[in-house]
């Protein structure tokens, strides 16, 4: 495996546990048929390396394509579903209303919400964030790891076995991960 010598299959598995976690609204945003082919396909690959470096390939390609406006509406309204029991009903009801015109407003105006309210499961998805999906932070047998990923050399060649993951440890830092 690239990166530190001493990674395991689960540990990598974890890792991609984590990146789904951080990417499955941005996945969203683009077209929600991804998230059940990445979240069944991540579930397959448990416990082999080349189908979990295929589907880290699949995520890096599915993060390329663009946007649409029925897919933000959609991840809108997913999140909205977090503040079901913390917001008035009014609040809902005008966030919801604002998604069919403004969804990526609703998400950027959530986004400010979850930074300022602290859902830790939210905090660090990549739906709020202009960033390349390249990494996530993750506990694994009581320490804290970060992933990274860079699918570069894999685009070039098209050959998913080609995706760079680094797994390097953060040590015990408790608040790091969920």
């Amino acid at each position: 495996m690239t990166g530190e010598s001493d990674v395991s299959l689960s540990q990598l598995y974890q890792g991609c546990e984590a990146l789904w976690r951080d990417t499955k609204y941005a996945v969203m945003a683009r077209n929600y048929a991804h998230v059940r082919e990445l979240s069944a396909s991540l579930r397959q690959a448990r416990g082999d390396e080349q189908a979990l470096r295929a589907w880290l390939y699949r995520l890096k390609c599915v993060e390329q394509e663009p946007m649409t406006l029925p897919a933000l509406r959609n991840t809108a309204y997913h999140l909205l579903g977090y503040w079901k029991d913390r917001l008035p009903p009014e609040e809902r009801q005008r966030l919801a209303q604002r998604a069919l015109d403004d969804p990526a407003g609703v998400i950027e105006e959530l986004g400010d919400r979850v930074r300022r309210d602290g859902l830790v499961y939210l905090a660090t998805s990549y739906v709020f964030r202009d960033e390349p999906w390249n990494e996530a932070v993750f506990r694994y047998q009581g320490s804290v790891y970060r992933m990274t990923v860079d699918a570069q050399e894999a685009f070039a060649a098209g050959d998913p076995s080609k995706v760079f993951i680094r797994i390097q440890s953060l040590g015990d830092e408790p608040g790091r991960a969920t």
